[in-house]
């Protein structure tokens, strides 16, 4: 790594390795010393990151997963204990160890608090872009939900059920998605999965859970869309693991981060 900040070398507002040349059959991507690279995954891995080479289905599983890590320090609505729990299945220090490399490679800033880089951004923003096709698109930049006052929290109905239905109708075609949905007449969220089951692939209900009041519902369905990048692991966690062990999983992420004792 160089001195120089990646904003005075290049565009921070492009996916990161916007400036590969294709060759002009396609096969190759070459850089500007003239390295040619499979991909602009491979080329982050190999020559940014300084990774070793391995199999490609454990690159492609590692760089999966550090776009997970990217994406919930840009939420910053997920915090420490909670990405602990939920991506790093507990291990204080396998957390921290990510985030003192993240640092080191400059891809994440501690100055205040964590935060991406401009470059961290634009690493976010190409491995986002450049998933597979049998992978659920990524969203990038959620629309806010910042409460304020009341029991709706200072948001019009309106307002809510615009940021909110926008959310589900970006994740209609996933494999795992949330939904509204009323539950013997109350208010409620179910968790669909898509194309499951051995004989007749079908669209089956995963997990549901029903609430008082559409303010308590549209409370959770916020929670859930602000982490709608890991509604296909958790879907896949409710197919595999039943119902039950999702709604242990997500009261366990719901209060993590929250202190012991409040004052009165």
């Amino acid at each position: 790594m160089d001195d120089i900040p990646y904003a005075a070398k290049r565009n921070p507002n492009l996916p990161w390795g916007y400036w590969l040349v294709a060759s002009e059959d396609g096969e190759w991507l070459y850089d500007e010393d003239g390295n040619a690279w499979d991909s602009v995954r491979d080329y982050l891995w190999t020559d940014r990151l300084r990774m070793g080479h391995h199999p490609a289905n454990a690159v492609e599983a590692e760089l999966e997963f550090l776009l997970a890590v990217l994406v919930a320090i840009d939420r910053r609505v997920v915090k420490t204990e909670e990405s602990v729990r939920d991506l790093f299945d507990g291990l204080w220090h396998l957390q921290a160890f990510y985030a003192h490399w993240l640092e080191g490679v400059g891809l994440t800033s501690t100055n205040r608090v964590e935060d991406l880089t401009q470059e961290g951004r634009a690493v976010l923003v190409m491995l986002a872009s450049t998933r597979s096709a049998g992978s659920a698109p990524l969203p990038i930049g959620l629309p806010a939900l910042t409460p304020r006052m009341g029991l709706d929290r200072g948001e019009t109905r309106d307002e809510r059920e615009r940021v909110l239905a926008s959310q589900e109708a970006f994740a209609r075609d996933l494999p795992y998605r949330f939904v509204r949905e009323a539950i013997a007449d109350r208010p409620g969220i179910k968790l669909m999965g898509a194309q499951l089951g051995n004989n007749i692939p079908l669209t089956r209900v995963l997990w549901s859970m029903s609430f008082p009041d559409d303010h308590a519902r549209d409370r959770m369905f916020a929670w859930l869309a602000h982490r709608l990048d890991r509604w296909e692991d958790w879907g896949e966690l409710a197919a595999r693991k039943g119902a039950q062990s999702l709604s242990d999983h997500l009261l366990q992420l719901a209060f993590a981060d929250r202190p012991a004792f409040t004052d009165p």
